[in-house]
């Protein structure tokens, strides 16, 4: 048998830790001197301890692991995988919301870096033609979950297009409708043009919305390649070089996929071709 702090060594838990655990009834000692009060451990207890750490690195809480490691017969694989799967998810969550963090970062010092000169990005003015559009528009909880929902949004839409025998026939366009910036509930729409006929007599469905895209008499516009995490720099040099030119957004930011779907099979396809649009008009004067 070892000793609380030969055991301590072994195990790599300090020995603060070990006294809590058994306080916990999580690590019980296998004997304790009656009259030294001394804690000994077995080696075969090693095998437990190392299940106690691992679960609470992966971020359970001690009562969390006592639940799972009361039975005598060991880890409940059903529940343990149960718990594992959403842990797993979580951190996967918490993961793409830090690199979105970093990406506004970076995009935030890029454009202080430009200040005073001039863009990197070749922006034009155009006007937008009309489109008949197939979508799926959908109200998205935070922005670290915008890639999640508009990949599920587009699986549904091309599903419900291939039930209709319908083919769109350009890019991607991925519309932002929020009137001001918003860090939650965005309002996102996953749409796909179609031939113009197709609105002539709509499939009835609601859960697909079949209408006509607006045209715009200007819209500045915009050629983005990399990686989708990576465009909100050149979102914020189109929109500051609309406000230096002394127009205002004149409807819902567009996001074209020029270089085909952002999913397939639902791995996100990058580096990407994307061309931000968004309408715009004169600021009139008070």
């Amino acid at each position: 048998m070892f000793k609380i702090g030969d055991f301590s060594r072994i195990g790599q838990v300090s020995v603060r830790m070990l006294r809590h655990y058994d306080k916990l009834g999580l690590l019980t000692p296998s004997y304790t001197d009656p009259s030294s009060g001394y804690r000994y451990y077995t080696i075969d207890q090693l095998a437990r301890l190392h299940r106690i750490v691992a679960l609470n690195d992966l971020g359970l809480t001690l009562a969390q692991i006592a639940g799972l490691l009361q039975s005598d017969g060991g880890l409940p694989l059903d529940q343990l995988r149960g718990m594992l799967v959403v842990r797993e998810a979580q951190l996967a969550q918490e993961l793409r919301e830090k690199q979105l963090q970093l990406a506004s970062v970076a995009a935030r010092l890029a454009q202080l870096e430009q200040e005073g000169r001039p863009s990197p990005y070749e922006i034009v003015v155009k006007p937008l033609a009309p489109a008949a559009v197939a979508g799926i528009r959908q109200l998205v909880p935070t922005v670290g979950q915008m890639g999640d929902y508009c990949r599920m949004m587009y699986e549904r839409l091309y599903a419900g297009l291939a039930r209709y025998r319908l083919a769109s026939l350009d890019a991607e366009i991925t519309l932002y409708h929020n009137q001001e910036y918003v860090d939650a509930e965005l309002d996102v729409e996953t749409a796909v043009s179609l031939d113009p006929r197709a609105l002539e007599r709509p499939p009835a469905d609601e859960r697909i919305a079949f209408h006509e895209l607006p045209g715009a008499e200007i819209a500045a516009a915009l050629v983005f390649e990399g990686a989708y995490a990576e465009a909100a720099a050149a979102v914020l040099a189109l929109l500051a070089w609309v406000g230096q030119h002394d127009h205002t957004l004149a409807g819902p930011l567009r996001e074209l996929h020029r270089s085909g779907p952002a999913h397939v099979g639902g791995r996100l396809q990058e580096p990407a071709v994307i061309e931000l649009q968004v309408p715009i008009a004169p600021i009139i004067a008070a």
